[in-house]
């Protein structure tokens, strides 16, 4: 029977080799594709405008592998500027070398961790060739962070919820050992998903300026909000001095102690005593001030640890004085006419803080003060995704046309009017005998 045995390969090869067989066939399809838009913005273009100066290849990497394609430079008469209409089109810089999506891609891996050169080892993973190195994930994570954001439409507001905390990271290279990232959340309630429950159109403010941190998140909001004299704050802090200072610049302003910090600093003191700790979470979690301090005034001197009676006064007479911090900030909104109904405790500082810990502080890792800037402004607009919308770099200036994104749905229209600008038309291939090959195919489906 030995002549029946063959040697047959494995699933994981298989897999491999199919993998790599589409990434071919979609490499020369995505070649096909652009030299055929490039083709339609010379048919299309406004003649008496531009000129065909040259035609020139260019290489792009992937998530398909590298791509070799010719496009047009066109001078531009008006200007007396050289441009590539294609790259206009795509809003795409054609001298980039690495396509928008494979560079989207490598930051979104950077931003998850755990270092920029497990990022790049896991992008050569996926991909089976050597794309970027982890150098060049790191300076490209940068220069995004570092390009400037658009406008954005303001919301009118009536209460904004705001979790506020400092995130300390080790520096290198750096006189000063560490900085403190100071850091806050800002939302406009809840609402449900599904069984779960999560924070309404959450956005991020990390302080930058050297000035005061309040002033600065001020600004933010101003940008972002229609606030009026009738807009209430509601602020979450750990108890930081900087933290309590809000009240002092917003007029509507209610300061809130952090619950979770409260519960771990007292659980030091009184986590040994059963009874007096479970009166404790109750009174925290109802957020009934009065019940906490009487609960705390309750407890013996003599029952508390010997090495902790000194701070243990400390911290109880603290605790006294944020008492009206302590209390449940809807008792007040209630009393100014505001409805309370779908409002929840506050709290999320820390779970919010320990997002970006986890990528900053996870490995012992060292950052420069721009490095770690990036990574977590990179990190904030990854959770923002749909409300905010960075500007497209050097593509603003050369925009020959409108600065309206190119909608692909119109590129397969019939034509209607003359054409003014980089293209406004049908494909013609998808109208004959090759629409079924894989040019033809590959341009259906972006349609959507």
């Amino acid at each position: 029977m030995s002549h029946f045995t063959t040697t047959m390969p494995t699933m994981k090869e298989i897999e491999q080799w199919i993998f790599r067989k589409m990434q071919e066939e979609f490499a020369r399809a995505m070649k096909q594709v652009l030299e055929a838009l490039d083709q339609q913005i010379l048919e299309q273009r406004d003649r008496e405008r531009y000129r065909v100066k040259d035609e020139r290849e260019t290489s792009v990497n992937t998530v398909f592998g590298n791509v070799r394609f010719k496009r047009r430079l066109y001078c531009d008469r008006r200007s007396g500027k050289h441009v590539y209409l294609l790259d206009q089109l795509l809003q795409f810089e054609g001298r980039g070398k690495v396509s928008p999506h494979l560079e989207e891609t490598a930051i979104a891996f950077a931003s998850q961790g755990p270092s920029y050169r497990d990022s790049a080892k896991r992008l050569e993973q996926l991909l089976g060739y050597n794309v970027l190195s982890h150098q060049a994930i790191r300076e490209k994570l940068i220069e995004r962070a570092e390009q400037p954001m658009s406008e954005v439409k303001r919301r009118p507001a009536r209460v904004l919820f705001v979790e506020v905390d400092g995130l300390y990271t080790k520096l290198q290279r750096s006189k000063k050992r560490g900085m403190e990232n100071a850091i806050a959340v800002v939302h406009e309630g809840w609402e449900k998903s599904g069984k779960r429950v999560r924070l309404k159109n959450k956005q991020h403010y990390l302080h930058t300026s050297g000035g005061n941190f309040w002033e600065g998140f001020g600004d933010f909001l101003v940008e972002r909000y229609e606030i009026d004299e009738n807009t209430w704050l509601v602020v979450n802090g750990d108890g930081a001095g900087w933290i309590g200072e809000c009240t002092s610049y917003f007029h509507q302003c209610l300061y809130m102690l952090d619950r979770f910090h409260v519960a771990r600093d007292l659980k030091r003191f009184v986590g040994h005593l059963p009874k007096v700790w479970e009166t404790v979470r109750r009174s925290l979690a109802k957020q009934d001030a009065a019940a906490l301090i009487a609960a705390l005034e309750s407890v013996a001197e003599q029952e508390i640890a010997e090495e902790n009676r000194k701070d243990w006064k400390q911290y109880k007479s603290y605790l006294k004085r944020h008492e009206k911090h302590l209390d449940d900030y809807r008792k007040t909104l209630q009393v100014k006419g505001i409805d309370t109904s779908g409002m929840r405790p506050m709290g999320s500082a820390e779970s919010q803080m320990r997002i970006f810990a986890k990528r900053t502080k996870r490995g012992g890792y060292s950052w420069s003060e721009r490095g770690v800037r990036a990574m977590l402004w990179t990190m904030m607009r990854i959770k923002e995704a749909g409300m905010v919308v960075r500007t497209v770099e050097g593509h603003a200036s050369m925009q020959a046309t409108s600065q309206q994104p190119i909608n692909m749905r119109q590129l397969l229209k019939n034509v209607t009017q003359p054409v003014k600008g980089c293209i406004a038309g049908m494909i013609r291939m998808l109208q004959g005998p090759k629409q079924s090959s894989t040019t033809g195919m590959a341009l259906k489906a972006l349609r959507g």
